[in-house]
């Protein structure tokens, strides 16, 4: 059991919008005193807007110029005696001399029940594999990804239409209210449980590249899995008239056919049904090149697809 005395704890902050902006608004309105933030890099595409954010709340940015694991700039922090660090999302490996910086390491908010889905991309493996529960995971960092000791974990239940993106927002707010939470105790008691993480075999969640084109051969409840993981930061996609027409949102009907996998079995005002293994696949939301996103009944409507055409 890690201790310090019970008193305000002084935080580093490290981490990437947007799961970086919901933890530190909360902690800030929880009144916790945050001594710095540790940003991304200065060329990541939210650098400038958490500057900002940051620099509102008066609270010191430290940038870096190649590294948060210089040496420099490892010292820079450690002169801050900061009692803790948190890391809310965050891109690139830490070096044993950073998670040294503070008094009793780094604690890192992780959107799965560790040890299952370590990873890059949690949100899209827990959906396209079709999972029944998930959770939350704070644990303390060490110099690999996710398998440090375990301070904190929630389990909830995925839900039938959840979506990587309403995963994302879910795990984001649980994960600042428990860091709140978790905190809160340490600076009541000055002690902080943990536990090693199970050893074995587990499901992971590396990163993926967010492209996704839509296998016909698929059986129908795996590709409705796959088109709610991508949905809405990754493209789940196939072809229509030599033209990438993009799923975003779908349902299914479970029935045995002799169709052609991937031929238009239906097409009207009312519904678009391709068939595919075990099925059919009905798109209720589509993105269709530049020309917008479409219901099914303004799809017909503009391009009037047809009976029996193939999507690639």
């Amino acid at each position: 059991m890690e201790k310090l005395t019970a008193k305000k704890l002084k935080i580093i902050f490290v981490g990437i919008p947007d799961m970086a902006l919901v933890c530190l608004e909360n902690l800030i309105r929880s009144k916790f005193e945050i001594v710095a933030v540790v940003p991304p890099k200065k060329n990541h595409e939210t650098f400038n807007f958490f500057k900002n954010f940051v620099q509102s709340k008066n609270i010191e940015f430290l940038e870096f110029e190649n590294s948060p694991n210089d040496i420099e700039y490892c010292e820079k922090i450690k002169a801050l005696n900061a009692d803790i660090g948190v890391v809310c999302s965050y891109n690139s490996r830490f070096s044993k001399e950073f998670l040294s910086t503070t008094k009793m390491g780094y604690i890192n908010c992780h959107p799965s029940l560790l040890p299952q889905y370590r990873g890059a991309a949690p949100y899209f493996h827990v959906v396209k594999n079709n999972e029944k529960f998930s959770g939350i995971t704070l644990h303390f960092m060490d110099e690999t990804f996710d398998t440090g000791d375990i301070v904190y974990q929630e389990k909830f239940e995925i839900l039938p239409d959840e979506t990587m993106g309403t995963l994302f927002n879910r795990t984001t707010y649980m994960l600042s209210n428990a860091l709140v939470k978790v905190l809160g105790d340490l600076e009541k008691t000055g002690e902080i449980k943990r536990y090693p993480q199970p050893k074995g075999e587990f499901n992971l969640a590396p990163k993926v590249n967010g492209n996704f084109r839509l296998r016909w051969h698929y059986h129908a409840s795996e590709l409705e899995c796959l088109i709610r993981a991508c949905n809405p930061f990754y493209n789940a996609f196939c072809g229509f008239r030599g033209t990438t027409l993009k799923i975003i949102k779908a349902k299914i009907i479970l029935k045995e056919h002799n169709l052609e996998f991937g031929t238009i079995a239906s097409s009207n005002d009312k519904e678009l049904l391709i068939a595919v293994k075990g099925g059919f696949l009905s798109p209720e939301v589509m993105s269709f090149a530049t020309w917008g996103y479409f219901t099914p009944e303004s799809f017909y409507n503009t391009f009037s697809p047809q009976v029996g055409e193939y999507l690639d």
